[in-house]
């Protein structure tokens, strides 16, 4: 029999569900000794493993989840929050642990690693299918990762990777009916993705119904993100001093894990304390809430939200027709952000229903088989050299919201040789993520190898490299003219489609030779 479980790997913890068939939808699974229930919305428990990794000085032992929470030694090295460092969208400094040196990524490599092994042991079948979750915004990134570093550990399993606000989407679907729509906000510790999705009326071959996504955004903005801002507030409230920086960094750590906690309390109390060591500060929920607006933190939520509405509405589905709002990931319970979605919407369509658990759900309700009709996400574009002014210009190959697999082309053009005789012919295909949205965020944390931490600001440089991506830059030609050509002359007619594994696939037509040379030959993998 295979076995189809889904999983989630967070920013602050991590979740691991099975497809049941007869009840139609996922269920965690219980990873005995790293897990822990953690109570939800209105009483609902939910369980999860806290995505922390930690390693002996001498290496010789390794804890996971729940076993670190545990912890006293302070030789011991805990990472925390490492999910940024595989996309390279934090500074990833490798920590002295013992005589080696550990990187942020290589830790979680092994704690998703660790935690997929365990669930592979406890299903304890051989025929397994997983379906891991990757963010809307670094998807490709994030998936090769998965594949490549992680997977490396499981052969024996067939391994996909779906987009999170797709999975969410998925694992709340059971709860509606064909036809509705509906809208997931995934608010979690590292990043914010919201869509909007259709469920379509079932057909003769599949047995549950299908969601199409209709619109969706997603930000570099989580509940870490907010947790450096009330460190930073705890900072200047203690008045903590940076003459020394190695001191000041272990400080900031400790105020940055105290934040955490703080956010919580302030979900359902008026005050709470950020303390480390002897420096505290007190923070009251409207001095919070105050910080989210002058920070800009609830205006980028918002301009998210109304940048999905208007795109659903743009293709037919204005926001009051959204039957239903479903909130995922622990930073939507602050209630400055469940304001701002009840003001957008009826309050009584917005749910707050298993946030932790729902993303991990629908991955395996993925993998059992629910069919998804999906949208590319971003602009995908070739670049080339404007012949009067002599400077790079892109040509938008792919529009985002493009839906996928097409049967015609979604663009076509025409190449021609720079030089006489020459036979390499190829295209520069770029990602234009955020190129004129300016959703990037301003800053981030860095922990430096001593396991302190501190903020820094996001360069104009830094977020400028982070919003074109050269896809090919390893592989940029792919066509080779024979007879060679002649500078000047068309020699290629590209015709573009999209398969159904969300490939960029090109068909070439030697213009000279008239004839066909390239059939539907993949280029890159979109996102």
């Amino acid at each position: 029999m295979t076995v189809r479980i889904g999983i989630d790997f967070g920013t602050a913890n991590t979740v691991v569900a099975r497809w049941v068939e007869h009840l139609g939808r996922g269920e965690p699974v219980s990873l005995d000794g790293v897990d822990l229930v953690r109570p939800g919305h209105l009483g609902v428990d939910q369980r999860v493993i806290p995505s922390l990794v930690a390693y002996s000085p001498s290496h010789d032992r390794r804890w996971l989840g729940a076993q670190v929470l545990g912890l006293t030694d302070p030789d011991v090295a805990v990472f925390q929050s490492t999910k940024s460092n595989v996309t390279g969208r934090t500074v990833d400094i490798a920590r002295r642990v013992g005589e080696r040196r550990i990187s942020g990524r290589e830790a979680a490599t092994q704690f998703l690693g660790d935690v997929t092994a365990l669930a592979v042991l406890t299903v304890g079948v051989d025929d397994l299918e997983i379906v891991a979750t990757a963010p809307v915004e670094t998807f490709d990134t994030y998936r090769d990762w998965l594949v490549r570093e992680v997977g490396d550990g499981i052969a024996a399993a067939r391994l996909r990777v779906v987009d999170e606000a797709t999975a969410a989407a998925v694992g709340y679907s059971a709860r509606m009916s064909p036809g509705d729509v509906f809208c997931v906000f995934d608010f979690g510790a590292g990043t914010l993705d919201i869509s909007v999705v259709r469920i379509a009326a079932p057909d003769t071959a599949v047995a549950s119904a299908a969601v199409r996504v209709i619109a969706k955004v997603g930000l570099d903005l989580g509940g870490n993100h907010i947790d450096a801002l009330l460190a930073e507030h705890a900072v200047a409230a203690a008045g903590v001093p940076d003459a020394d920086p190695v001191a000041y960094n272990r400080i900031f750590r400790g105020l940055l894990a105290s934040a955490e906690a703080a956010k919580v309390t302030l979900t359902d109390r008026p005050h709470a304390v950020i303390h480390s060591g002897q420096h505290s500060a007190e923070i009251t929920r409207v001095d919070f809430e105050r910080l989210l607006r002058d920070k800009d933190i609830l205006g980028r939520v918002n301009r998210a939200l109304r940048k999905v509405l208007d795109g659903a509405a743009a293709k037919g589905y204005p926001s009051g027709e959204i039957a239903g709002v479903f909130l995922v990931g622990g930073t939507s319970l602050i209630p400055a952000v469940q304001d701002l979605l009840r003001m957008q919407f009826d309050p009584s369509v917005v749910h707050l229903d298993r946030p932790l658990e729902a993303v991990a759900a629908g991955a395996a309700a993925i993998a059992g088989g629910q069919e998804l009709h999906d949208h590319i996400q971003h602009d995908y574009a070739i670049r080339h050299i404007d012949p009067r002014s002599g400077v790079h210009e892109f040509e938008v190959l792919v529009e985002a919201g493009t839906a996928y697999p097409t049967t015609t082309p979604v663009s076509s053009l025409t190449i021609r040789a720079i030089n006489d005789g020459q036979r390499q012919f190829g295209i520069a295909v770029y990602e234009l993520t955020h190129a004129t949205g300016g959703t990037g965020a301003d800053l981030e944390i860095m922990f430096d190898a001593n396991g302190g931490a501190r903020t820094v600001a996001v360069t104009a440089q830094r977020h400028q490299e982070r919003t074109r991506l050269w896809l090919n830059e390893d592989s940029p030609t792919f066509l080779v003219a024979d007879p060679p050509a002649a500078a000047g002359t068309d020699r290629f007619r590209l015709e573009f489609r999209i398969d159904s594994q969300k490939r960029l696939t090109v068909s070439a037509f030697d213009i000279e030779r008239r004839t066909w040379v390239l059939e539907r030959y993949p280029v890159v993998r979109l996102a």
